[in-house]
């Protein structure tokens, strides 16, 4: 009966996982937070497009297009390091979330410089766009604490750690690509299929 009641006690992986359901319930809660400066972006431009509409200089459009790029990169080798880690390929776990994290840090890089220019554009920009930049860089930002979090419990090959932190983790880089790119087709500047021309052009 004490082994039976100690087991109780373990804590369950999954979304009956106490501490994932915590990170869904805070992802939920930052969501509605975020939602507030993207609609107050959309409803600037909406009210005052004259001023609040701004065409970005190409290069400052690179930039956003970089971003993109990078999130999409990010999540690509997200899900493959969290696939080859629950086929047991931790080697290739490693590997893949390693890359996703450097995609993660070269995103802060180009997302430290957007914050600049948007300074330099003048005070509309700043206003329309810095924070829903800055929510970004923070959530990155958390990405990158949790990649190097997920190699400690590598090194330390602490399996039952990383059973319980690789699900937890990996909803919240998911969460982080899918908002960058939300937030992308929402608030940034040009249109789908301008992004992908300008895709094939940087290809050529």
């Amino acid at each position: 009966m004490a082994v039976h009641s100690h087991e109780n006690q373990l804590p369950k992986k999954g979304i009956r996982d106490d501490a994932q359901l915590g990170i869904w319930l805070g992802l939920i809660s930052f969501t509605f937070l975020f939602a507030v400066f993207i609609v107050s972006n959309v409803y600037l431009r909406g009210w005052s497009p004259d001023v609040f509409t701004i065409t970005l200089p190409a290069g400052v459009q690179n930039l956003v297009n970089y971003n993109v790029i990078l999130l999409l990169l990010i999540g690509v080798c997200t899900l493959a390091g969290g696939i080859s880690y629950k086929k047991h390929k931790t080697a290739a776990a490693g590997a893949f979330l390693g890359l996703a994290m450097l995609a993660s840090l070269g995103y802060l890089f180009f997302d430290w410089m957007l914050i600049q220019q948007y300074r330099a554009i003048g005070p509309a920009a700043w206003t329309v766009y810095v924070t829903v930049q800055s929510f970004m860089a923070i959530l990155v930002a958390i990405s990158v604490v949790l990649y190097l979090r997920a190699f400690f419990f590598m090194m330390k090959k602490d399996e039952a750690a990383l059973n319980r932190f690789i699900p937890a983790s990996t909803a919240v880089w998911i969460y982080t690509v899918i908002m960058g790119l939300f937030v992308f087709i929402q608030c940034d500047f040009i249109q789908i299929g301008q992004f992908a021309e300008w895709c094939g052009l940087k290809l050529r």
